[in-house]
C-alpha cells in the first residue's frame, strides 16, 4: 500500500533516559554503529510518509544538530517540559492541519521495529477504519510494560500503565509497545482533553484509548509474535542487549543472500556494510562503516574494516583497513595495517606486518613483509623488499616518494622523501637513498665493509675483563 499522501509519523524522543548514565541523549546512544533514532527513523522512512516529525527535549540542540545533519526533512519540535507521552503529542498539535489521515506514532529508542510491522499496523487501522490500532506482544515478564485491558469477547477497553495496574491487571501477558496508528480527525479532537489523574501526574498517551473507546469508536491491537522487536531502551545492559539482536539479524540478512560467516555470533558488521555473494567472513571480524565488499573475497578472522572499498576475490587476513580502496584479487596480510586514502590496484600484495598510509601502488606490485609505506606513489610491477622504509617525515613537514614501473627496492632500504625511483631502477639491499635513481640504474650506498682478524675474541676478553674489575 502507498501511504506516501495518507501517513504522517511522529517520533517520541524527548526523555532524558535516567538510566543511562550518561551526557548523551539517550536516543543518540549507538548501536551496530548508528544512534537508536537512526535505526527508527530509517524504518519509519522506508514507509513513504507525507511527512514525518520528532519531538525533542532533553539536550535539544545536540539531537536536532544530528536530525539536521542526517535527515533534514525531518521536522523537530520542542518539548521543553517532559510532561508524559500525551503531553509530547500535544506539542505537535499546530502541525496535524498538514498530517495524512494515518498518523504513525513511534518511540524513539525502538530500534529493532520493522517496516515490515509497522505496515501491518497501519493497514489493519485503515482497511478496518478504527480509531486507532495498537502494537502489542505476548511476554511472560510484562513488568514495566502497560496492560492490554480487554473484554471477554477480546474488545478493546483501555489500556493501564504498569505503576497503575491492579494486582489482576499485572497478570496480563499483553502489553503495549507504545506504537500506534490513529485515525488523524479523532486523534486531533481528543487530544487536549486527556489529563494527569494518575500516579505519575502526567499526561498519558494511553488515556486516549479509553477515552475514544467510550466514545463508541473502534480500536483493536495487531499481536506481532516477537517481543523483542517492540523492546525499548532504557540502559546500557539493554542497548548492549539490543545491539546483539540487531547484529544477529544484519548477519542473517547477509547469509541468506550468500555470504558465508563462520561463527556468526563473533562477527560484527554495521548494517551500512554492503557484502556481494561468495564472500566468506572469518570469525571476530568487525566490518564498519560504508564499507563495501566484492563477490569472492576472504576476509580472515579478526580483521578490522572501516569505510572501505574491496574489490572482488581480494584476500585479506588479520588486517586492519580504513577509509581504503582495495583493489581485485589483492592479498593483505597478516596483521597488515592500511590507513586512510590508500588505492591500489589488481593483483597487488601487502604482506605480514606491513603500514601502508596515503599511498597508491599499481597492478602486479608487492610490499611483501616488515615494511612502511607512506605518501608514496608505487607504479606497477614494482618489489619492495622486506624491511624496507619510505621515510616521508622530517620533523616539520612530509614529502613524497615516487617508485615508477618495474622498479625493484632491495630489502632494509630507506628512501628519504622526496625522491623518485625511475622505471627498471634497482635499489640495493641496504641503500640509504636521498637522491633520485634514473631510470634502468641500480643505486648502492653503503659503507665499505672492514672485516677485522681476532676481532671477536678481542671483544669478548675485553668485555670479561671489565666484569672482574
Amino acid at each position: 500500500m502507498d501511504f506516501s499522501k495518507d501517513l504522517s509519523i511522529i517520533i517520541l524522543a524527548a526523555g532524558k533516559g535516567k538510566r543511562m548514565k550518561s551526557e548523551i541523549p539517550k536516543v543518540l546512544h549507538r548501536i551496530c554503529g548508528q544512534p537508536l533514532i537512526y535505526h527508527v527513523l530509517k524504518q519509519a522512512a522506508s514507509l513513504g510518509p507525507k511527512n514525518a516529525f520528532i519531538i525533542i527535549g532533553h539536550k535539544k540542540e545536540v539531537v536536532r544538530e544530528y536530525l539536521d545533519n542526517n535527515f533534514p526533512s525531518v521536522k523537530a519540535i520542542d518539548q521543553d517540559s517532559q510532561s508524559g507521552t500525551g503531553h509530547a503529542v500535544m506539542m505537535a498539535r499546530h502541525d496535524f492541519p498538514d498530517m495524512g489521515k494515518n498518523i504513525l506514532i513511534l518511540s524513539g529508542d525502538s530500534p529493532l521495529i520493522t517496516a515490515g510491522t509497522l505496515d501491518s499496523l497501519i493497514k489493519l487501522r485503515s482497511e478496518n477504519d478504527l480509531s486507532v490500532s495498537i502494537l502489542t506482544s505476548i511476554t511472560q515478564d510484562p513488568a514495566g510494560y502497560g496492560r492490554i485491558i480487554k473484554d471477554r469477547d477480546g474488545k478493546v477497553l483501555k489500556i493501564v500503565e504498569d505503576i497503575d495496574a491492579s494486582r489482576e491487571e499485572k497478570m496480563i501477558t499483553e502489553v503495549n509497545s507504545s506504537i500506534y496508528c490513529f485515525d488523524k480527525d479523532h486523534l486531533q479532537e481528543n487530544i487536549d482533553n486527556i489529563d494527569i489523574q494518575n500516579s505519575q501526574g502526567e499526561y498519558y498517551l494511553t488515556d486516549i484509548v479509553e477515552m475514544l473507546i467510550n466514545k463508541g469508536k473502534r480500536a483493536e491491537t495487531f499481536v506481532i509474535s516477537d517481543h523483542q522487536e517492540t523492546r525499548g531502551i532504557n540502559d546500557r545492559s539493554q542497548l548492549s542487549e539490543a545491539e546483539d539482536m540487531l547484529r544477529q539479524r544484519i548477519n542473517k540478512k547477509h547469509m541468506k543472500n550468500g555470504i558465508t560467516i563462520h561463527n556468526p555470533s563473533s562477527v560484527y558488521i554495521e548494517g551500512t556494510v554492503q557484502i556481494e555473494p561468495d564472500t566468506i567472513i572469518e570469525a571476530s571480524c568487525f566490518l564498519r562503516g560504508d564499507t563495501v565488499i566484492g563477490k569472492g573475497c576472504s576476509i580472515g578472522s579478526f580483521s578490522q574494516i572501516d569505510n572501505t572499498k574491496i574489490g572482488r576475490s581480494t584476500i585479506v587476513k588479520s588486517s586492519v583497513i580504513i577509509d581504503a580502496e582495495i583493489g581485485p584479487e589483492n592479498n593483505i596480510g597478516p596483521y597488515s595495517y592500511i590507513r586512510p586514502d590508500t588505492t591500489t590496484g589488481k593483483k597487488v600484495k601487502i604482506g605480514a606486518f606491513c603500514e601502508v598510509k596515503k599511498s597508491s601502488i599499481d597492478e602486479g606490485s608487492k610490499v611483501p613483509h616488515l615494511s612502511y609505506v607512506g605518501d608514496t606513489e608505487i607504479g606497477t610491477g614494482v618489489n619492495i623488499g622486506a624491511s624496507s622504509v619510505m621515510v616521508n617525515y622530517n620533523g616539520f613537514s612530509k614529502s613524497r616518494t615516487i617508485i615508477e614501473d618495474g622498479a625493484f627496492i632491495g630489502s632494509d632500504t630507506m628512501l628519504i622523501a622526496p625522491v623518485r625511483i625511475g622505471k627498471g631502477a634497482i635499489v640495493a639491499a641496504g641503500s640509504v637513498i636521498t637522491g633520485d635513481v634514473p631510470g634502468n640504474a641500480m643505486a648502492i650506498e653503503r659503507a665499505k665493509q672492514k672485516n677485522i682478524k681476532n676481532g671477536a675474541v678481542k671483544y669478548r676478553n675485553r668485555k670479561k675483563m671489565d666484569r672482574e674489575k
